[in-house]
């Protein structure tokens, strides 16, 4: 069988590696008011943030997952080149309905092709590294059950710890409650954000820039450890500042390689411009 990836477009990988991976993708719905975008179709980062410096409440930028009938045009899509089975990794069930999506296109094409459903519980690069080491697997001819055992074992180690800058933009996704919101502003704290089980949670909460880039170094730290990672560093229309955590991270982990990556349009929405992360995702071993 021919075997190939699908992601949907709540993930970050480099283009160029998603190009080289033959990695599919899946777009997703970005809304300002009656204006609806498909994301890296008719809409990409330039594009949404000369829109979001002049949104206004009425068209205040939302998302909504893709539909079975977008993944189900992937899925043909993939099978015209010649794929017969695909391993779809989806952002978190638990974030969006995305991954109910994928299900549903998978039962239309049920008697065409094989589909593995994969959530990986997170999104931005965790999701999207563990795609790009999944189609490298691939290329390299391994099967759907290796590749889905590689994938549970990066989904069991892979962490994301996430600094918001905006958080009008998360309260307003449902991301954080209005009382945090309320009270880290009132205290102008920035708060430091992770992802466990699928949902975001909050860390903790940093006064100062320079403490947040530090706790969210010693946090994806204390997850991996000493594993060999593929790290990223992600922002929000915030080059500068995703370049100097990602330096700064550096000597901190055993790096196998390493990303500067603009955030996915669809977590930026949810989180707000200004947003930094680090993403560790542990290479797999798998027998």
């Amino acid at each position: 069988m021919t075997l190939r990836i699908v992601i949907d477009d709540a993930a970050d990988a480099p283009a160029e590696l998603i190009d080289a991976c033959q990695i599919y993708v899946v777009p997703i719905n970005v809304i300002f008011g009656a204006e609806e975008f498909l994301s890296g179709i008719n809409i990409d980062r330039a594009g949404f943030y000369r829109i979001v410096a002049s949104i206004r409440n009425e068209n205040f930028p939302k998302t909504s997952q893709p539909t079975p009938y977008q993944f189900e045009q992937v899925y043909r899509r993939a099978l015209a080149d010649g794929a017969d089975e695909l391993v779809v990794i989806t952002v978190s069930e638990r974030l969006s309905g995305t991954y109910a999506s994928a299900v549903a296109a998978a039962e239309a094409v049920a008697e065409e092709m094989v589909v593995h459903i994969f959530d990986s519980q997170s999104g931005s690069a965790a999701q999207g590294l563990m795609a790009v080491e999944a189609a490298r697997m691939v290329q390299q001819g391994a099967m759907a059950e290796q590749v889905l055992e590689a994938l549970q074992a990066m989904r069991s180690k892979a962490t994301i710890f996430m600094l918001i800058d905006s958080l009008e933009f998360a309260v307003r996704s449902g991301r954080v409650s209005f009382l945090q919101y309320g009270v880290a502003s009132l205290l102008n704290i920035k708060p430091i954000m992770t992802v466990v089980d699928g949902l975001i949670v909050p860390d903790r909460r940093v006064r100062t820039l320079g403490k947040a880039k530090q706790r969210i170094v010693e946090g994806a730290r204390e997850a991996v450890g000493d594993l060999p990672v593929m790290l990223a560093a992600v922002h929000a229309n915030r080059p500068e500042g995703g370049n100097e955590l990602l330096e700064m991270a550096r000597s901190c982990f055993n790096v196998v390689e390493a990303h500067l990556l603009d955030l996915a349009l669809s977590v930026a929405v949810n989180l707000g411009p200004g947003t930094l992360g680090l993403v560790a995702v542990p290479l797999p071993v798998v027998t």
